[in-house]
Parts: C-alpha cells; structure tokens; sequence
C-alpha cells in the first residue's frame, strides 16, 4: 500500500510539473518536415520525399539501369551498344554496384579506372562507374502537382567526367524522351572544345527525331569550386515553367510556350536518376582517379 501511495504522489508530482504532457517532444508531421526545409523552399510546399543518405535506402533507390528487385522494369539503354551495365557507347565506364556506397551520410557514385571484361554489353573497359535510379520507387509529375526539389552536392571535375542529376519517364508505358536534364556536368563537351559547363537540359520529341533546350552554365567549376564545396541545387518544376537555382540563386528558366512548346511541355510521371559518367570520345586530361559525385541529401517537396 505504501508503495503505491508513493507512485501515486510521484506520478501526480511529475504530470502537475510537466503541464500534464510527457517531458519527451511530441513532433507533428508537419513540423518534422519543416525541420527538413532550407531557406530556398517556397513556403506553400511539403515534404513528400527524402533521403539523407544515413545508409543506402532500398525503398528509394536501386543500383544500375534496372529497379533492384523487378528486372522488367528499367531504363531504356541502346539495344546495338549498350546492355545492362552501359546505357550506351557515348558513355566509357562499366557500371558496378560496388561504386555506389553511402559513407558518413553521404551517397558516393565513384568512377575507378580498372579493367573490366564486361558480360552486358560484352567488351573490354577501362573504367567502372557508379549509378542509381529510383524507378517505381520516388517519382512525381510537377505540371500535375508542381514540386521543387533540392539536392546538396559536390561535382567532380576534369576533362572526362560527365555526371548528371536527370529525370526519365516513370509511367506505365515507359517512353523516352521526354528526359530532363537538371543538371548535366560536361568537363568536356564531346569533342569540341568547350569545356567546364553545366547543362539544364529538356529533351522531348520521339527517339527518332528528338529536340531539345538546352543552356549550359559555363566556367561552373571555375565559379562554384563545386569539386570540394557543396553546393545546394534546387529545380521548381510547374505547369507553366521550369526553374534552376544554385544556393537560392535563379540560374535558369524554360517557360511552357516560349523556351519549349506547349504541346511538348512534360506531363508525365518521372523518376531520378543520378549518375557519375566518363565521355567515351574525350581523353583523361587533367581527370584523376578516382573521382565521385556526392550526395549530402536529396528532398523532393510538393505545392500545397
């Protein structure tokens, strides 16, 4: 009985001190994702999706060109050049899962230079690379329901890197184009001479005749140093415009009517992928070994 009285005066002692509430924070879901926004999202958007990379996420993301536990789903690579590990022979590294790791809440998609007897496509490469997709797993239609997301990321430079942050059909009936390019990283651009450039690209069109808008952010390494500094890159896709931003700052517009036809603007469900990559056709350069794009975090927010 004592024992009792004295948990019951404990009890009553704790909840009159505490207002009746436990001591532990009880967080709302909307204020768990406003926890999870920068200074640059709109205020009038949510969190529907995220990843911090604390560990590599199955549910969001998939090694490779395929979905990671349905091979019938994947993206549409060239059926002369490329197979399951290549999406096609501009591209010059053998993908691997080895070379997409998460480490200290980072996600690194690492090109090596090694040699490897690849199975598909068969041949000899130089290199390997790492890529992910989130096919079936994260996607989202910005002219349906317009959504901004934001990704915190380190660039890797030289002359023969070609990473890039791109969004591809994710619908039942997939189809390619409509592609978009977010950010797209040229250290070379092909074999021309330019070099050093950042595209935000929108393809559209059919496979056999293709068009697209393309601007290219010139001197972007010289300007950001984004190989050793991160960056937060932030893309607001609507039904009337699509906007680029790096740190907050609007680098580019496609407006729906204008930069692209309205008949052509996408209204499609499209999923991520982010890749690390190597020009075939551009030599090594100044390019080291090995090299990644790293990822802090990846939040994709919709419009109220």
């Amino acid at each position: 009985m004592i024992n009792k009285f004295v948990k019951s005066v404990l009890i009553f002692i704790f909840i009159s001190c505490s207002g009746g509430e436990s001591e532990e924070e009880v967080i709302s879901p909307n204020e768990q994702n406003n926890n999870l926004k920068s200074e640059y999202i709109p205020s009038d958007y949510n969190l529907i999706s995220s990843d911090e990379f604390d560990s590599f996420e199955n549910n969001n993301w998939s090694k490779g060109l395929t979905h990671s536990t349905n091979s019938s789903v994947r993206m549409i690579w060239n059926k002369n050049t490329g197979g399951e590990n290549l999406l096609n022979n501009n591209y010059d590294g053998y993908l691997l899962d080895d070379n997409v790791y998460v480490n200290n809440g980072l996600l690194y998609l690492e090109n090596r230079k090694q040699s490897i007897t690849g199975t598909d496509p068969v041949g000899q490469f130089n290199y390997s690379t790492g890529w992910v997709n989130s096919l079936q797993k994260i996607n989202f239609n910005g002219t349906n329901k317009n959504i901004y997301l934001e990704i915190k990321a380190k660039f890797p430079k030289g002359d023969k890197v070609w990473p890039a942050i791109w969004l591809i059909d994710d619908s039942e009936n997939r189809k390619w184009p409509p592609e978009i390019d977010i950010w797209e990283y040229f250290g070379k651009f092909f074999n021309t001479n330019r070099s050093d450039e950042m595209y935000m690209r929108f393809i559209y069109g059919l496979w056999n005749d293709k068009k697209d808008h393309s601007y290219a952010l010139k001197n972007f390494q010289s300007t950001y140093n984004s190989s050793s500094k991160f960056h937060i890159f932030g893309f607001n896709w609507t039904d009337n415009d699509m906007k680029w931003y790096i740190d907050g700052e609007l680098v580019h517009t496609k407006n729906k009517g204008v930069e692209v036809p309205s008949e052509d603007w996408p209204n499609k469900t499209m999923c991520i992928v982010m890749n690390n990559g190597l020009m075939r056709v551009v030599d090594e350069g100044n390019t080291i070994f090995p090299n990644s794009l790293v990822i802090d975090y990846l939040r994709v927010y919709e419009k109220n």
